[in-house]
Parts: C-alpha cells; structure tokens; sequence
C-alpha cells in the first residue's frame, strides 16, 4: 500500500512542477503544447507495452477479453467525458482561458478523470508484481507535467486567483493518490484475479483521453513539430521500458 501512495505521489506530483511553471511564466505556450505532445507519446508507449501486451500476456490466449476490457475502458471514458463537458469541464486544458465559461466543479472533475486511469493500474499492478515499471511512472510523470502547465495557464488567463489554482491540483494530486491506494485495495480483496483486465481498460480510456483533450490541444499550440515531439515521447518510453528489462 505504502509504495503505491508512493508512487502515485511520485508520478502525480509533477502537475505541481507544472502549475509552479505556469505561475512563474517559464514555459511558452508552444513549449507547452510541445511537452504536452511528447507526454502523449509516452502515455501511448505504456498504453501499448505495459498495459495491452501486459494484458495480452496474462490472458494467455483470452485475448477477447482484452479486446472487450479496451472497448469497455473507451466507453466509459467517452460517457464519463461527456458528463463533465456538461458540467463545465470540457475547456480544463486550454491554454487561453476558456475555463471562465465552465465551472470549477467541473474541471475539478475532469482533470480528475484524466488520471484516474492511470493511478488505479499503478495500484493494481503493485499487487501483482512488487517491481515497479519505471516506463509507466516515466510516462504518467511526464504527461502531467504539461497538464498543470497548460491547465494553469488558461485559469490565470480567465481571472482564476493562485489560491484557488492550488486547492484544485492539491485535490487532484489527493484524490489520485487515493485511487491508486483504491487500486492496490482492490488488487488484495480480488487477488486470484490476474489485473489484465484492469490493464486492458486503463489501456482504452486513456487513449480516448489523448485523443480528445491532450492531443488536439498539444496540436494547436506545439505547431507543426508536434507529432515530432509526440514520436520521440513515444520512443524514449519505449527506451526505459526496455532497459528496464
């Protein structure tokens, strides 16, 4: 349990590295879109290598249920989506303060919904094998970096104080924590399962989650060099995926 909250702590830390960026206006917003880019490259690296062929791996030849568990993780990502671009959520990345027009409860529970994924394997897996994959914290640490960057960015930029910046991350920070504590909970109370499903549905709602919030945005502000930076984000995850084997 302890080195889960760890590394969750570790991994989701980094949105603070990004808001404390934003505050100091160190990071243009090409930049941004740029880091922002090559985060999507490696949360796609740890989506294909640690999280499908992980699945697939443990399956041993089930691999329907991969198929059903990817299909059912998009699913609810893309309802879960459309529930919080409801509530005010759908502009929580934006870099040019589009966030005036939602509500705090609803970026609040978008940018929570966009490591919820990620911290729920990150427990999950912990049960099932103590070493830790240095590849999926690399790529988790890395793409939230750019989140706080460009988050915070566009809440100062639509009058949002400091303070109340602050409180939002520190309570996404949290409650991700929390659900990586929920995960390795859930991995003990089940642990005759094999965690392959949870792999194979992390796996699709996070790749709905870069297709529609961190891509597009990475997109319009990193320019034409964004699917440079993306392929190199991609390659370098699959570099410490492999030596770390």
């Amino acid at each position: 349990m302890l080195a889960a909250i760890f590394w969750s702590a570790f991994a989701t830390g980094t949105i603070l590295i990004g808001m404390a960026l934003a505050y100091r206006n160190l990071v243009s917003p090409r930049w941004t879109g740029l880091i922002m880019a090559f985060g999507a490259g490696a949360i796609i690296s740890a989506a294909t290598y640690q999280l499908v062929l992980g699945a697939v791996a443990e399956e041993q030849g089930a691999y329907i249920l991969v198929g059903l568990g990817i299909a059912a993780g998009a699913l609810t990502f893309y309802l879960a989506d459309r529930w919080v671009d409801h509530l005010g959520g759908a502009d929580r990345l934006d870099m040019e303060g589009a966030q005036a027009s939602g509500s705090g409860t609803g970026i609040l529970l978008g940018s929570l919904l966009d490591g919820v994924p990620e911290s729920l394997v990150l427990g999950l897996s912990l049960v099932h094998s103590p070493q830790v994959s240095l590849a999926f914290i690399f790529a988790v640490a890395i793409s939230n970096i750019p989140q706080g960057l460009g988050g915070t960015a566009g809440m100062l930029a639509s009058g949002w104080p400091k303070r109340k910046i602050t409180g939002l991350w520190l309570a996404v920070c949290a409650l991700s924590i929390l659900a990586a504590a929920l995960g390795y909970g859930a991995g003990q109370l089940f642990s005759g399962a094999t965690g392959a499903l949870a792999d194979a549905f992390a796996a699709g709602a996070l790749l709905v989650m870069l297709t529609d919030s961190m891509i597009p945005e990475s997109l319009e502000h990193g320019g034409r060099e964004t699917g440079l930076a993306l392929v190199i984000g991609f390659g370098v995850a699959v570099a410490v995926s492999l030596l770390q084997f």
